[in-house]
């Protein structure tokens, strides 16, 4: 019996090693293979979905949105989301597919508010480019900051002959203070043939710059500046003692060096006083709120402006179609300089490969021929977009190029 269960024990271990040694080859290296050149291809497809997810690019614009100049920063903003649209929509964004992007801050035109948001910008360190400011004194505040970052900031307005030289890293989209005023006191002395002019100007950087070039050009040619008023923007609002002063000194012309809205109650109070002359608006007056103000009192008054609103290219008309569909307004050089900005910057973008703002900034410096809005312009050695000024008249509540006129 024990022999019998002896034999017994050793075919029952030899069915279990058979069924175990069955068992172990289910699994083999050579079964195993597409498994594993499955994990490959899906990394690559994990990967292709992820290059298709590109991160935007940002730029920054400061400006005013409240305050005494928050409708030139509302112009400017509009301006800049059709930008977005036709570079976002139209071209499909930059850099191969990327979104650009523009965040809005609001620096009230006050240099100390432009300083405090040039350190936000900064800190984000997202930024490839900013935007701004409206005016020299608050850009020129902020300008060393970006200056030391080496962040490329290009400004559609500040016009103050010592902006761009302050770093290389600054490009404005207007004409200098330099350029255009020497213009002004040529125009008005040679094509009018006035002798006699008489200033009242804001307090500011902008405007005692601008009164102290025209003076110097205005008396070199050989006019004569009868005497010069100064007041305190957003704080002024009787003019009526700087008003007698010039009809008492009768001059020929009366140079008002303002924004528009203070150029509004100066055009209205020099009526009330039946100072009756030829009325010289700064550029900046070059807006339709300033006719939707004062309506007929405007009529006759003569600036420069790089703008004409007879510019014939087709994109030129786009842009000012839909700024009017959007606000209800007609455009003017504050669109067109700052839609100008956004789109060079765009190409310049492009062209430079990557977002990266040194790199931008070397690109912009050289860039010539520059298709825009107005047909063309080229960077100076200074930053400077240097744009040919035409002279414009109000007539019957319509800026008019006066080189179009009969």
């Amino acid at each position: 019996m024990k022999s019998v269960k002896y034999i017994s024990i050793l075919v029952l271990l030899a069915v279990l090693s058979t069924m175990i040694l069955g068992c172990a080859p289910e699994a083999p290296a050579a079964e195993e293979a597409p498994a594993a050149e499955e994990a490959p291809a899906e990394e690559a497809a994990v990967e292709e979905v992820v290059e298709e997810v590109k991160e935007p690019v940002y730029f920054a614009w400061y400006g005013p949105l409240t305050g005494d100049t928050k409708q030139y920063g509302d112009t400017e903003k509009v301006a800049i989301e059709i930008a977005l649209k036709d570079i976002n929509e139209g071209m499909g964004g930059v850099l191969d597919g990327r979104e650009l992007i523009v965040d809005f801050y609001d620096d009230k035109n006050d240099p100390k508010e432009t300083v405090l948001i040039a350190a936000k910008i900064l800190g984000e360190e997202k930024y490839t480019a900013t935007i701004g400011g409206f005016s020299s004194t608050p850009t020129m505040a902020a300008a060393p900051s970006y200056q030391e970052a080496q962040m490329v900031n290009y400004s559609p307005t500040a016009s103050h002959a010592d902006y761009s030289a302050m770093g290389d890293y600054l490009f404005r989209n207007t004409p200098t203070q330099a350029i255009e005023t020497t213009n002004y006191a040529e125009y008005v002395f040679t094509e009018f043939g006035y002798k006699t002019v008489f200033l009242l100007n804001m307090n500011d950087d902008w405007g005692n710059n601008i009164a102290a070039i025209f003076t110097a050009k205005y008396e070199e040619l050989g006019g004569e500046v009868l005497g010069a008023e100064t007041f305190i923007p957003g704080q002024t609002t009787d003019f009526t003692p700087m008003i007698s002063k010039a009809k008492e000194a009768a001059p020929e012309a009366f140079f008002i060096i303002s924004l528009y809205n203070d150029t509004a109650n100066i055009l209205t109070q020099a009526d009330q006083l039946d100072f009756d002359v030829k009325m010289i608006l700064a550029s900046a007056n070059l807006k339709q709120e300033l006719i939707d103000i004062v309506g007929d009192l405007a009529d006759g008054a003569f600036m420069m402006n790089a703008f004409s609103p007879d510019i014939a290219t087709d994109r030129f008309k786009h842009v000012m179609e839909e700024y009017t569909k959007i606000t209800g307004k007609a455009g003017d050089a504050f669109v067109m300089q700052t839609y100008d900005v956004v789109m060079q910057l765009a190409t310049a973008l492009n062209e430079t490969g990557e977002a990266d703002s040194v790199k931008l900034r070397d690109t912009m410096a050289g860039m010539k021929d520059y298709e825009c809005l107005s047909g063309t312009y080229s960077m100076n050695e200074l930053g400077d977009a240097v744009r040919v000024l035409q002279p414009i008249m109000i007539v019957d509540g319509v800026f008019v190029n006066m080189n179009t006129m009969d």
